[in-house]
This record gives C-alpha cells, sequence and structure tokens, in this order.
C-alpha cells in the first residue's frame, strides 16, 4: 500500500513539473515562421484549447482559427512589456501530450526568445497558465465523475421504482389470485355436490327401469 502511495505522488508530481516546464521552439503558425517559447501538459488538446482562449481574454480579445490557432493584437501584458504585444500561439498535441507554443512580438523588430528580455517573465506567464489548467482541467474530471455518478444514482433510483411498482402489481395480481382461487374451491365443492346428486338421481333413475325377461 505504501508503495503504491508513493507511486502516485511520484507520477503527480512528476505531472506537475512536466506541466510547468518551458522550452525555447520555434513553429511554423499559418505558412509563417515564429520564434518563442512552449509549454507541455498532459490535459487534452480541446479542453487545453479552450482553457488556453479563456486565459487569452484576460489580456485582449482573442481571434482564434484552424489549427489550434489563436492571436491576441495589441495584448496587454504588463508583466512582459509596458506597450502592447502582438502575440501568436498554438495548440497542438502529439503522443498522447498537448502543447501550448507562443510568439511575443514586442515591436520593432524586436521579439521574445531565450536570452532575451522578456524571456523569464513570458516563461512565468506560461507556467502560470499551465498551473490555472491543470485546476481548471481537475475541476472538469470531477465534475465530469459527478455527474456520472448522479446519472447512475437516477438510474438505480429509477430502477428500484420500478421494481417497487412491479412488486406492489405483483401482490395485487397474487391477492386476486387467491381469491380466485378460493372462489374456485367454492365453486369445485358445490359441483361436487351437484354432481354427486346428479348421480344418486340417474343411479335411482337407472334401477327404475324394468329388466328385459
Amino acid at each position: 500500500m505504501k508503495r503504491i502511495f508513493v507511486f502516485a505522488i511520484v507520477c503527480i508530481l512528476g505531472y506537475s513539473s512536466m506541466a510547468q516546464t518551458v522550452l525555447p521552439d520555434k513553429r511554423d503558425i499559418d505558412k509563417a515562421s515564429f520564434e518563442g517559447l512552449y509549454v507541455t501538459t498532459k490535459i487534452e488538446e480541446k479542453y487545453l484549447g479552450k482553457y488556453w482562449e479563456d486565459y487569452l481574454k484576460q489580456y485582449g480579445k482573442v481571434n482564434s482559427s484552424r489549427g489550434g490557432v489563436y492571436r491576441v493584437a495589441s495584448a496587454s501584458i504588463s508583466s512582459i512589456s509596458s506597450s502592447p504585444i502582438n502575440l501568436a500561439s498554438q495548440v497542438s498535441a502529439k503522443k498522447g501530450l498537448s502543447q501550448v507554443f507562443i510568439y511575443l512580438d514586442l515591436g520593432n523588430g524586436s521579439y521574445v526568445t531565450q536570452g532575451t528580455k522578456g524571456y523569464a517573465e513570458a516563461e512565468a506567464f506560461l507556467k502560470k497558465f499551465a498551473e490555472d489548467a491543470i485546476l481548471y482541467d481537475d475541476a472538469r474530471v470531477a465534475e465530469e465523475a459527478m455527474k456520472d455518478a448522479e446519472k447512475n444514482f437516477s438510474k438505480l433510483t429509477r430502477k428500484g421504482e420500478s421494481l417497487k411498482k412491479d412488486i406492489e402489481k405483483t401482490e395485487k395480481e397474487l391477492a386476486n389470485l387467491k381469491k380466485d382461487l378460493e372462489i374456485n374451491e367454492k365453486d369445485v365443492a358445490t359441483s361436487q355436490t351437484d354432481l354427486e346428486t346428479k348421480k344418486r338421481s340417474f343411479d335411482d333413475a337407472k334401477a327404475k327401469i324394468p329388466t328385459k325377461q
């Protein structure tokens, strides 16, 4: 049990560490090459994209397009730059992992990359998102589990109510059958008496027929 607990803790810490690892990279977005940085998580791409879009809305108007591309023209990210930033990003997935890549154009041909001003702040920006995204996804998973439990509870409750109705119906039918059986037993007794009476009458009638010489 202790080994399982330790393994679980290691997995959680490993996932958290990986999710917060930010690395420099180059990507092609809409047939143009960009240099920036990215963060990797285990969150499904479709959910990560939603979390990322919601996250970016804090900094400006988000324009999304095919291929998981999200852009914010004149993004206001004071922690990185006091001037508006032209942000281009892409959410992608490969081999069970999802990534968020960002390119930060500071204007005048300057952009954020490893070794330049603003890189540490951009790194913190992505790390903060990764931490938030994990919390969002944990809440989503917990909500889905709760809804599944609610559906299962509802299903079992309905089944229980149906079984109770079936039992009540069966008990009523059984009571009716018992009544029918009692009536039948009385009818059988009456019929038996009538049969015996008729048989005696027949025997008496038959006895009175003269015998042939």
